[in-house]
């Protein structure tokens, strides 16, 4: 039997508002928020924020990151949520954003990362703090 060493969840969300799509303020409030709601642990975050509008950010956290990059003008985001450990983490983050910018549509692939026998002994990420 196989187990995997981390989930990685790749989405297109559309029709989201594009006024928090603008701002990368916004935009990392949301990520910052998917990051504590998942009891993730963030070691350092970059936002970007474009001209005229528009959006690009990454959260590295411990367990990997979380990343985003918006196309206000088409009320469409991109966002990436890659965690390794319990995967279930990864859902509630990604759950969260997607709550928060309640798009029209959502599609999503899940990737498991780095499938690995069961028997063989895995240290996953460890805690910051």
């Amino acid at each position: 039997m196989a187990k995997t060493l981390g989930v990685h969840i790749v989405a297109d969300l559309y029709g989201c508002d594009p006024e928090v799509l603008k701002s990368a303020e916004s935009m990392a409030e949301i990520f910052e928020g998917a990051v504590k709601h998942a009891n993730l642990n963030k070691l350092s975050a970059y936002y970007h924020q474009f001209e005229p509008y528009g959006a690009t950010g990454v959260v590295v956290i411990s367990e990997s990151h979380l990343s985003f990059h918006t196309w206000p003008e088409h009320g469409y985001v991109a966002i990436d949520v890659y965690t390794c450990g319990d995967h279930e983490n990864a859902f509630k983050a990604f759950d969260y954003i997607v709550d928060k910018l309640n798009p029209e549509r959502v599609e999503k692939n899940v990737h498991f990362r780095g499938v690995v026998n069961e028997n063989e002994e895995v240290t996953f990420c460890a805690s910051v703090g």
